[in-house]
């Protein structure tokens, strides 16, 4: 009798969990829009996320919507995505008065190579000659000051710093010899430096703020936040899937084949950016403080904020370990 009463649990049991995917999987999906740039290190883990089907295990149907960093933030602002994969450019509009808040941090700190010519060996070489960056004003501007300041060289005095675009755009200038050195976001630098360049160091290492994740709108954690939450914790578990060692390998093959890159290549890429990635979707305050006191230096608000006032990291401590 006992031995029946085993076999009948455990074929009830088998049942009930036969039966569980389908109760899960036959509801319909919740489409939710993301805005993000163009596949970088900074938008990498909520394009894994999607791609691996962990959004979809929280019940939603992510679409990645590519806007530029301005019209994103527009776009954010109006309800016309429900979230974007801006983190520092987040902040610095809940800054200026946009109804932003960051609610998930996936890349503590950027992957943006310091790319040169080969025959400058170290930053103190860099003095007298010309930097390119996307823009004036803007985060990898911000880093190269920083990184320049932290070496003892001045952004205008001691080194020229030129607005020249995109990825591509600063790849280029460096091949036509109009600057020394440029900064560019990985694998773009990876690229450079398959091209002939060289990475002299990860301004990461030095200018460690926040420069991905994802962030919502203050209605929308106000009127919907469940799906807030499915969001964080989808893009928090590929986050960490990501970092796990154990699957090495298949990130690695994905990173080849999302990024177009050869193994060596994928290789590099998959060790420079697990050590900057959080697994707990958030960052210390110090950090957040240290992006608004870098946007008031620049001049994109004209008084410090309460760190706490412009991120919303609940939805992130909720998920444990």
């Amino acid at each position: 009798m006992p031995h029946a009463w085993r076999f009948c649990s455990i074929f009830f049991i088998l049942v009930s969990l036969s039966n569980y995917p389908v109760t899960i999987f036959s509801q319909p999906l919740q489409e939710i829009r993301v805005g993000s740039s163009v596949l970088g290190f900074s938008s990498f883990p909520s394009y894994f996320a999607r791609d691996r089907g962990f959004f979809t295990r929280e019940g939603l149907d992510a679409k990645m919507i590519y806007m530029q960093t301005n019209v994103g933030l527009a776009a954010l602002s109006a309800g016309n995505v429900d979230y974007s994969n801006l983190a520092t450019s987040a902040i610095e509009g809940a800054l200026r008065g946009l109804p932003l808040r960051l609610v998930a941090v996936t890349n503590a700190q950027p992957l943006w190579g310091l790319v040169v010519r080969k025959e400058i060996g170290k930053v103190a070489d860099l003095k007298g000659k010309k930097i390119a960056v996307s823009s004036f004003g803007g985060s990898a501007y911000a880093a190269a000051v920083y990184v320049l300041r932290h070496h003892g060289l001045r952004s205008k005095e001691d080194v020229t710093l030129l607005p020249a675009g995109g990825t591509t755009e600063r790849i280029a200038a460096l091949k036509h010899g109009s600057v020394d050195a440029a900064i560019i976001s990985a694998p773009g630098d990876i690229k450079a430096a398959g091209e002939g360049f060289k990475i002299l160091l990860d301004t990461g290492s030095f200018y460690k703020l926040p420069n991905g994740g994802i962030s919502t709108t203050v209605k929308k954690i106000r009127e919907s936040p469940n799906e807030v939450r499915k969001v964080v914790h989808g893009v928090i578990r590929a986050t960490r899937f990501i970092i796990d060692p154990q699957n090495r390998e298949e990130i690695v093959t994905y990173i080849g084949s999302a990024f177009k890159l050869d193994r060596n290549s994928a290789d590099e890429f998959y060790r420079r950016i697990v050590p900057t990635l959080s697994p707990t979707g958030t960052v210390e305050m110090d950090k957040i403080k240290l992006v608004i006191e870098s946007a008031v230096e620049r001049g994109l608000t004209t008084k410090p904020a309460d760190p706490e006032s412009v991120v919303d990291f609940s939805f992130a401590r909720d998920i444990g370990s």
